[in-house]
């Protein structure tokens, strides 16, 4: 039997979040394949050692290097202001109960070690979980204050239009999904998502042969008045050399494994 519901006001609250954010859609979509071989590489040897680091912890780490790398894009727009942030900050999507992932504010991301970074985002995220589920309890049960989805509506455009609010996305927002094609319908309160999809072994062309390589894809998505195309593809160049080289793998030296392992210890404690 079909069953009708009334959505609660968390759940209006957020349908009308991506209405105000779906009035400016992003101006631009790029994809780029990398090869994940030399990341591979690096996370088993430092699962061997102890050490557990995702493909999320390496992205972040190699977009805030390569951000930080190109400060002509570190910056935010609303209306007509501009912020250049002192440092490089980035957003990171953490899934929970509701369509709209809570964003993890990853601070100083380039001063960070790899290690640490991988330690601070698994502590975390079931802190930003848990604040996540406290707000959206907060917002079914106080949510009727705004009954009206017009009122609701200003507010969240005066929200989006104030760069203190939008500061607390990051300069770029990162998200891991399964494919990678769905990204390109929003931009959020930042000026770009950075999306990467599944992590797979596919048959790509090498010194002119079909060869199989462990690979993702990158996807970036963004305010065409901040970022333009020729920018956004050095930045994603900078993300795949980092990516592809052994850049990371050198933050960790074989012989420092074990000393690794108690740094990112205290870190996560």
């Amino acid at each position: 039997m079909d069953k009708y519901e009334r959505l609660d006001y968390a759940d209006r609250w957020l349908a009308d979040s991506f209405r105000v954010l779906q009035e400016n859609p992003p101006g631009f979509a790029v994809w780029l394949e990398v090869e994940m071989t030399a990341v591979r590489a690096l996370m088993d040897r430092l699962r061997k050692s102890g050490l557990r680091v995702s493909y999320t912890a390496v992205l972040v780490r190699a977009a805030g290097l390569a951000l930080a790398r190109n400060p002509e894009l570190h910056q935010l727009l609303a209306g007509t202001r501009r912020l250049r942030p002192e440092r490089v900050d980035i957003g990171l999507s953490v899934a929970n109960e509701a369509a709209a992932a809570p964003v993890m504010q990853l601070h100083d991301v380039p001063g960070k070690p790899l290690l640490a970074l991988a330690a601070e985002i698994e502590r975390r995220a079931p802190e930003v979980r848990a604040e996540d589920t406290r707000t959206l309890a907060k917002l079914r049960r106080w949510g009727f204050i705004i009954p009206t989805g017009w009122l609701r509506r200003v507010i969240l455009r005066l929200l989006f239009s104030s760069l203190r609010f939008r500061k607390l996305f990051g300069s770029l927002q990162i998200t891991i999904l399964p494919s990678v094609d769905i990204v390109a319908s929003g931009v959020n309160g930042t000026t770009a998502v950075l999306a990467m999809g599944r992590v797979a072994e596919r048959v790509v062309a090498r010194g002119g042969r079909p060869a199989v390589r462990l690979m993702a894809t990158l996807c970036c998505t963004g305010d065409h008045k901040v970022w333009d195309g020729q920018r956004v593809g050095k930045l994603l160049g900078e993300i795949a050399r980092i990516l592809e080289s052994d850049e990371l793998a050198k933050e960790v030296p074989s012989h420092e494994a074990e000393a690794a392992t108690h740094v990112a210890l205290d870190s996560a404690g």
